[in-house]
């Protein structure tokens, strides 16, 4: 639209007529909005209603996207851990729910946040709820073929029920877990009775599982991908335990399953290094031993 240096009353009607704010036709007709105003109140129009933005276009507002397909949120955030905050008329929102809602269509269940590698990332495509991270442990649980959750909890609580399950698929029990951070919160609330472990020996067994073939499936923790026992305020590797219990001897070095079932914890399928050393070069012996043999007699043989 042009913008006479010295607007016309009837430019002005124009526009007032049109629908324009009086804001909007001082800057395009650059003359004073309180002229404007006179010949609006003159004319008898009413005042513009200004359109607020819906909840998610002052979403889209304060978003800006970043390599890798990620949304990095501009808007308010918590001042103690960085979470993204937004308020509409005048009610706080998640912008991760919000990211959320969008791509799934229905409200979130439980605390949303991102599942890839930018901090507090809000693009609906890297979001989950707790519903939703529950399913896709369950899935890596699966591929890693720790099997089915035992049905009670060392406390007694039905896993069918309260089963919650780590990143790595390591299953847990969400109400002991609940149970133990209000006691934290409040010391007078007693902890849940656990029948306490005498061993680890018996804190092992509590975790493995025994199946086809001869192998101990770890049903338990883990650390760093390794099967790991707590007892007595202490951390141990299960593959240590295991080897400890079958040979009777402590292991030297590093001790790893030797077989093909992820995180086998039978002791007679645990090597420490010097097993795995010995097992390695007689593998090397008897490849050099075929090729040896394939060179004399050839196909033939």
């Amino acid at each position: 639209m042009p913008t006479p240096r010295n607007a016309t009353d009837t430019d002005i009607i124009a526009m007032l007529r049109d629908g324009y704010s009086n804001l909007r036709i001082s800057r395009e007709l650059r003359c004073d909005k309180v002229r404007v105003a006179r010949l609006r109140t003159h004319l008898g129009l009413p005042q513009v209603a200004i359109q607020p933005l819906t909840l998610e276009q002052k979403w889209a507002s304060k978003t800006r996207p970043v390599d890798g397909g990620h949304l990095e949120w501009t808007g308010e955030r918590a001042k103690a851990t960085g979470t993204p905050l937004m308020r509409y008329k005048e009610a706080g929102y998640s912008p991760a729910g919000i990211a959320f809602e969008q791509k799934h269509g229905r409200p979130p269940q439980g605390y949303v946040k991102a599942e890839c590698d930018y901090p507090h990332c809000v693009a609906p495509d890297h979001v989950n709820d707790e519903a939703g991270r529950q399913q896709a442990r369950q899935r890596v649980r699966a591929e890693r073929g720790l099997g089915d959750v035992p049905a009670r909890c060392v406390s007694g609580h039905d896993l069918a029920v309260h089963a919650k399950f780590e990143s790595d698929g390591t299953a847990y029990c969400g109400l002991c877990k609940a149970l133990d951070k209000r006691a934290q919160r409040d010391p007078s609330i007693p902890r849940p009775a656990r029948r306490r472990l005498t061993s680890l020996e018996e804190a092992f067994n509590q975790h493995a599982e025994p199946i086809d073939g001869g192998h101990v499936r770890w049903i338990g923790s883990t650390s760093h991908t390794t099967p790991s026992v707590w007892f007595g305020g202490t951390t141990y590797s299960a593959y240590k335990v295991a080897f400890r219990l079958h040979h009777g001897r402590n292991p030297e070095g590093t001790v790893t399953s030797g077989c093909d079932v992820p995180h086998c914890v039978a002791g007679a399928h645990v090597e420490d290094r010097p097993m795995r050393e010995r097992r390695q070069q007689e593998e090397r012996q008897e490849t050099q031993l075929d090729r040896l043999y394939a060179g004399i007699f050839g196909s033939a043989a």
